[in-house]
């Protein structure tokens, strides 16, 4: 999860402070129609707040997948989710406890019925203090472009996911 504390910004990065790069996979949960349904994140930070999807670093060694699945059983407390297709890319900088980071994230379809998350067993403790709540998001309730949602036009890309089918080529998301 450590991704989604680290996705969003500070307000005035500097160039000057040292650069670390950083891969991160992110899963977007999409319950099935007639009446579909995202699983968000609210993440709580000191200084703001945010919806993002569940999922975060690729620790070495590992490949996108085998770090999605690993992510998803600690922030949701459950396994066995089909993986499916590659469909979006962020790129971006931003500054995380006074350290510049140059991240890249990777987002993953993943299709389920929806379930109650459960992140007690979340072996990260820190990461379990700024998960303030799970939510099922109706798909029409997202706003096209939001900064209180990871990538701010979640609503928008959501919205051509499901009239368009996933994309035949990942589409980056902008930061």
């Amino acid at each position: 999860m450590t991704a989604g504390t680290d996705s969003v910004p500070d307000p005035e990065p500097t160039a000057s402070a040292p650069t670390r790069r950083r891969e991160c996979v992110r899963a977007l949960i999409l319950s099935p129609a007639p009446d579909p349904t995202v699983l968000l994140i609210h993440l709580v930070l000191p200084d703001r707040n945010f919806w993002i999807t569940p999922g975060g670093g690729i620790s070495p060694g590992e490949s996108q997948r085998e770090a999605l699945t690993r992510e998803l059983q600690e922030e949701l407390g459950r396994g066995g989710f089909e993986i499916g297709p590659h469909i979006w890319t962020r790129d971006g900088m931003y500054r995380w406890r006074g350290e510049m980071v140059s991240e890249r994230e990777y987002f993953y379809l993943v299709r389920s019925d929806r379930f109650v998350a459960d992140s007690s067993g979340n072996p990260v403790p820190h990461e379990r203090e700024l998960l303030a709540e799970f939510k099922w998001w109706p798909v029409g309730e997202l706003p096209a472009r939001s900064g209180h949602f990871v990538p701010m036009s979640l609503g928008a890309l959501v919205a051509s996911l499901l009239k368009n089918g996933p994309p035949p080529r990942p589409i980056d998301t902008g930061f």
